[in-house]
C-alpha cells in the first residue's frame, strides 16, 4: 500500500475520532476537531497529488478515495446536525447526492464506462472542505457561555450550510446530466 492510499486510509480512520471528539465538546473537542478537518482536507489533497506525481495510482484508491472522502465530509455534516448547525434537509440532500452519483458511478461502469471526475464534482468538494473549516472556526472562536454568539454562529453555519447544499445539488446534476446516455445504454441492453 503506498503513501497515496495510507494517507485514504487515515481519513477513513480519523473520521470517528472526529465525531468523537466532536461530541466530547468544549474548547479542547472542537479544537482538536477543526484539527482533524484539517487533516481530512491537506490528505484529500495530498493523496490525490502523490499518486498521480509518483504515478502510483491504483484500482484501490480510485475506489476508496472518493468513500473516504464521503465518510470524513458525512462525519463531520452529521456533528454540524446534532449540535445545530445544520438543518435535517441540508444533510439529507447531502447524502442522496453522494448516494445517487456512487449508483451511478458503478451503473455506468458495467456498461464500460469511467465516470471520470468533473470540474462540479471539484468545485463540490472544495466548497464542502471551505464551509466545513469556516463553521469549525467559528465554533472554536465562539466562548461557550455567550448564548447570543453561539446562536449566531449557528444561523450564519446553516447559511453556509444552504451554500453548500446549492454547490452539492448543482454537481449531482451535472454528474447525472454526463452519465445519461450510459444509463440509457446500460437500460436498453437490460430492459
Amino acid at each position: 500500500m503506498g503513501l497515496a492510499n495510507q494517507l485514504t486510509m487515515l481519513r477513513l480512520c480519523l473520521s470517528p475520532v472526529f465525531v468523537l471528539v466532536f461530541l466530547v465538546g468544549g474548547p479542547v473537542g472542537h479544537a482538536l476537531a477543526l484539527v482533524i478537518a484539517v487533516l481530512f482536507e491537506v490528505t484529500d489533497f495530498l493523496d490525490g497529488y502523490l499518486a498521480r506525481s509518483r504515478k502510483d495510482t491504483t484500482d484501490f484508491g480510485k475506489l476508496s478515495d472518493p468513500m473516504a472522502d464521503v465518510v470524513a465530509r458525512f462525519s463531520v455534516f452529521l456533528c454540524f446536525l446534532w449540535g445545530g448547525y445544520a438543518h435535517l434537509w441540508m444533510v439529507v440532500l447531502i447524502f442522496y447526492r453522494e448516494f445517487i452519483v456512487a449508483y451511478i458511478r458503478v451503473a455506468v461502469a458495467r456498461s464500460g464506462v469511467v465516470l471520470a471526475a468533473r470540474l462540479s464534482g471539484k468545485m463540490k468538494a472544495l466548497t464542502q472542505g471551505i464551509v466545513i473549516l469556516a463553521i469549525l472556526v467559528l465554533i472554536v472562536w465562539t466562548p461557550l457561555d455567550d448564548r447570543e454568539g453561539i446562536e449566531a454562529a449557528k444561523r450564519t453555519a446553516k447559511w453556509l450550510m444552504g451554500l453548500v447544499v446549492l454547490v452539492t445539488l448543482w454537481s449531482g446534476a451535472d454528474y447525472l446530466r454526463m452519465s445519461l446516455p450510459a444509463l440509457r445504454g446500460l437500460l436498453r441492453r437490460n430492459p
